[in-house]
């Protein structure tokens, strides 16, 4: 199965939200880079809230509830897998974004 570099919010399964979320919000708030605009981070965090109680993602412990309806990411604690998978979804989204472009 191929991954989408750039997934679709509305329709993406719920619990594929959490690592989008984590990894947007360390390239965001740790690296100064971002792939989702603000209004699909907010959209991640607004499905994240709304189907909380369904979630069953292995780093679900990382993600506060309260932070998710501030719409914010800023105080995550990123595991290295967390900052590495980022890492490598930013850099796939630059070499699409040139492929793109040419």
């Amino acid at each position: 199965m191929t991954e989408e570099i750039y997934p679709e919010v509305a329709t993406i399964e719920a619990n594929r939200l959490v690592p989008i979320y984590l990894m947007s919000s360390y390239l965001y708030y740790e690296k100064n880079l971002n792939i989702l605009s603000d209004v699909d981070f907010d959209a991640v965090c607004l499905r994240l809230v709304q189907e909380w109680d369904d979630i069953e993602h292995v780093h679900k412990d990382l993600l506060d509830l309260d932070s998710l309806q501030a719409g914010t990411g800023y105080d995550v604690d990123y595991t290295q897998m967390i900052e590495m998978s980022a890492t490598h979804w930013y850099d796939q989204w630059l070499e699409k974004n040139s492929l793109d472009s040419d």
